[in-house]
């Protein structure tokens, strides 16, 4: 493999939320040990809260150092300096704001951010139950949304959808949308923390004020549009290494791997990618370090061409995040 640094294990940053679930539910409790009330644990990024790299010569960098470092063997030429996606396990034990995220020439517009945030969920898992909201109900125009956003009646006009584990939502930019109690959620999304908040429950926030709504803004990049519903997977290739495309967005991609034999990353092209790994171990051909086991999340540079996985017998179930 080449001199160049890379792949890269991850360490996680743990996020108190007050919406959060005391713990996470098994087995994914066992895979990121958050403390109590972590509601986000972050697998990869460089803004906001920066993962750190958790091994080997460059352990304890920031991923922010690393890429300014070395922006085009990670991201490729002419891709800046910053990773454009985010990696997030969402633990919600009550329901999140009712909110809305602006496209990218919104964010550039409104709030002088480089991107947007469209995302995508894949539901790890889900109590009996378990809801999402996901855009509003059939009829409800902009219009009536504003009305309801004045008069308190929001909630009535958005479309509530099951939820269960192995479900995929996609949810570009403009999407109405919230998470409810009872899941463990994999999110994707652009690196962007901006968010408007329609609604949030009538809750205190940690300080136990209420926290700030951004209704205005809300409404001027909401789109008008749902109910959802959960997005089929598409089988890439079948055996030995099974690759199915869950989510494929304009700004990301996402994918599903069971590997049973010597696995290349290469689907899409030279491009960056994440792969969170979820059961099985295995290991790098030819690289020193940790082998991969679950719960541990990898950086790819893009430039990388010749990472190849070895998976134990027993295979190898990841997740492949592509930028």
């Amino acid at each position: 493999m080449s001199s160049n640094p890379g792949p890269l294990l991850l360490a996680p940053v743990y996020l108190d939320k007050v919406w959060a679930s005391p713990g996470l539910a098994a087995p994914w409790d066992g895979l990121w040990p958050a403390p109590a009330n972590t509601g986000e644990v972050w697998l990869a990024s460089d803004r906001h809260h920066v993962t750190p790299v958790a091994a080997g010569p460059l352990a304890g960098l920031g991923l922010d150092e690393v890429l300014a470092r070395w922006p085009q063997w990670f991201l490729g030429a002419g891709r800046g300096n910053s990773l454009p996606i985010l990696l997030k396990i969402l633990n919600v034990g009550q329901w999140l704001s009712v909110q809305v995220h602006p496209g990218d020439a919104d964010a550039r517009r409104l709030e002088n951010e480089p991107w947007g945030k469209s995302e995508s969920w894949l539901v790890l898992d889900a109590q009996p139950g378990a809801e999402i909201i996901m855009g509003l109900k059939q009829g409800v125009d902009q219009a009536r949304v504003a009305r309801a956003t004045a008069q308190g009646g929001l909630p009535d006009l958005l479309a509530r959808v099951p939820a269960k584990a192995g479900d995929t939502f996609h949810l570009p930019a403009g999407t109405v949308h919230a998470t409810g109690p009872g899941l463990v959620i994999f999110e994707l999304q652009q690196a962007s923390d901006v968010t408007y908040r329609f609604y949030d429950w009538d809750r205190p926030g940690s300080d136990g004020q209420p926290r700030a709504l951004h209704q205005d803004k809300a409404l001027r990049v909401m789109t008008v549009a749902g109910p959802g519903a959960p997005r089929p997977a598409r089988l890439v290739s079948p055996e030995p290494n099974r690759l199915e495309l869950l989510v494929e967005d304009p700004h990301f991609a996402l994918l599903k791997v069971v590997a049973k034999a010597p696995y290349r990353p290469s689907w899409g092209g030279a491009r960056p990618r994440v792969l969170t790994v979820l059961a099985g171990h295995g290991r790098w051909q030819g690289a020193q370090g940790p082998e991969l086991a679950p719960g541990q999340t990898w950086l790819l540079p893009a430039s990388l061409a010749d990472a190849h996985l070895l998976p134990a017998p027993q295979g190898l179930t990841l997740l492949e995040s592509l930028a």
